[in-house]
């Protein structure tokens, strides 16, 4: 969608340039230290320039922080040090000509914290520049209420699409596009730039903001987990555990899931009993925390128990695993909806490291276990010819109230299908299980897709109403594919539109983009030579 530039946008912007920032941290002997900064430059209501860098610290990356980003040690052990790319970060802040520079950030404390304590360590100082906090007041001038403080939440309000979080260019790229849209949102009040600074800002500038404790940085990561339930993570449970240790194992899971702890699925992937044996202890910590109503220690639990299904014991019958994966998802899915999601405050694991939630994934991994191998369970799950096309196994599970499981597997299929070069009975698998209701994101992507295949405008329009029919029923769902089908529905939405018009980078007295539409010459110019050449007479 073209945004239109008015008049009090021009004005409002002025000879104003933003630097958005964004970066990633690690913290070691209670500092702060950069491994990933990028900036995006906007000037009079575009996004303009990107750079990124990451940044080897010079010291051992905290586990916490590694968790939440994936900047290993061996990552950034090549890349280079801060004193190397410092240059290139304050010419980007440095103002030229006259224009006012202005600092701009999620969380503006955090990224300066983090950039003046590595400048500082190398003597080096941030020039003294007004900012502009997207978690401040701007949002609420804007007349903008997001869920929570979080950038997720600013971006879902305001209709901008994150791609993924915790890399410093997507989040950058975010918080720029969220930054424009809410100083659209306001040009018309203010008169200047700096008079929206003085609103949300006051005085604070790039030296005057004050620092953020490490250390209490720190324990947030962790969740303030007591050291005593952490001292409990040094005791491995043996492979020939006796009850008695099975039971204090037991509670000790128990307390994982109340702490929200991070470490539990290496409690239980360093555990030395058979999966089966642990079945039995996480299904009493997931009953327990169902039980209380506590959403955040259940999706704890079920993110280490999940994947251990494969062990249940099998029920009777030649499909005895599939069946006893099916009776536990019959069982346990009306109880995990009922949970509803994950808090803002009170969040497990994964939502606190910006990963889709538990409770939103269980279907997909239930549903590859119950599958079993692929080259046995594709051409039965989901019939695509003849009379029988549109049942099979996917119309049996649905009947016994095991739909997300159901539409779950369909992607698994389509993906058998192309991996063996059946690619017209993968798309016929798509097309049958979207009219047939299947409303899981992958499906919907890949129904879209090929209906976008043809290129034309019209496909593309369709392809987008596709995309958009299977968002609304998103909800709050954190699964990856709502987010890829949103990236594609925009995809599909700009294409169209570049397929009738073209932009000419004009504005109108108003401000408003020009648009032209795309059409052949009235008098085209030959573009190949005469089939015969004409020999000169003699």
């Amino acid at each position: 969608m073209t945004r239109t530039i008015t008049d009090d946008v021009t004005r409002f912007w002025g000879d104003t340039r933003l630097v958005v920032i964004d970066t990633e941290t690690v913290i070691n002997e209670d500092q702060l230290h950069t491994v990933s900064v990028a900036t995006v430059t906007c000037r009079g209501g575009f996004l303009r320039g990107k750079w990124q860098t990451h940044i080897n610290p010079g010291v051992p990356a905290d586990e916490e922080s590694v968790r939440i980003h994936g900047l290993t040690d061996d990552l950034l052990e090549d890349e280079a040090t801060f004193d190397e790319i410092a240059p290139t970060l304050l010419d980007a802040l440095t103002s030229r000509n006259g224009e006012q520079v202005v600092f701009v950030s999620h969380n503006v404390a955090f990224d300066l914290t983090a950039l003046r304590s590595d400048l500082h360590r190398h003597g080096l100082e941030l020039p003294d520049l007004a900012v502009i906090d997207t978690m401040g007041l701007l949002p609420s001038v804007a007349g903008v209420v997001p869920n929570s403080r979080s950038l997720a939440d600013l971006c879902n309000s305001l209709g901008v699409v994150r791609a993924r979080a915790h890399d410093a260019m997507y989040d950058a790229v975010m918080c720029a596009e969220a930054t424009v849209e809410l100083l659209d949102r306001v040009a018309a009040t203010y008169p200047t730039m700096q008079d929206l600074i003085d609103r949300v800002s006051g005085t604070d500038t790039t030296l005057t903001v004050p620092l953020l404790d490490a250390k209490k940085l720190f324990r947030r990561r962790r969740r303030n987990i007591p050291s005593k339930h952490l001292a409990t993570h040094t005791k491995l449970l043996p492979p020939r555990a006796g009850n008695r240790m099975l039971a204090d194992w037991t509670e000790q899971l128990h307390e994982c899931a109340q702490h929200r702890c991070s470490y539990l699925v290496d409690r239980v992937s360093n555990a030395g009993p058979a999966p089966a044996r642990l079945i039995g202890p996480l299904h009493d910590g997931l009953q327990t925390r169902v039980a209380a109503g506590d959403t955040a220690g259940a999706a704890t639990v079920l993110a280490v128990l999940v994947p251990l299904l494969a062990h249940l014991p099998p029920n009777k019958g030649r499909l005895g695993f599939r069946n006893a994966t099916l009776a536990w998802a019959k069982k346990w899915g009306p109880q995990l909806d009922n949970l509803g999601r994950c808090q803002r405050r009170d969040q497990c694991p994964a939502c606190r490291a910006d990963r889709p939630c538990p409770l939103d994934t269980w279907p997909d991994l239930v549903a590859a276990i119950a599958l079993g191998v692929p080259d046995r369970y594709a051409r039965g799950f989901f019939e695509t010819t003849g009379k029988e096309a549109g049942t099979g196994a996917y119309t049996a599970w649905t009947a016994k109230n095991l739909t997300k499981v159901a539409d779950a597997a369909i992607p698994l299929c389509i993906n058998y299908w192309n991996d063996v070069g059946q690619k017209s009975r993968a798309e016929q698998l798509a097309q049958l299980a979207w009219h047939g209701g299947c409303r899981h994101p992958d499906v919907a992507a890949a129904y879209a897709s090929q209906v976008a295949a043809a290129g034309g405008a019209d496909n593309l329009t369709a392809a987008t109403k596709i995309c958009d029919s299977a968002l609304d029923g998103a909800g709050e769902s954190t699964h990856d594919g709502w987010v890829r089908i949103e990236a594609r529905r925009n995809q599909y939405a700009g294409r169209a539109q570049r397929s009738t018009v073209r932009r000419t980078g004009k504005l109108d007295k108003k401000g408003n983009e020009i648009l032209v539409r795309r059409h052949h010459p009235e008098t085209p110019r030959r573009s190949r030579p005469p089939r015969f050449s004409r020999a000169p007479p003699i």
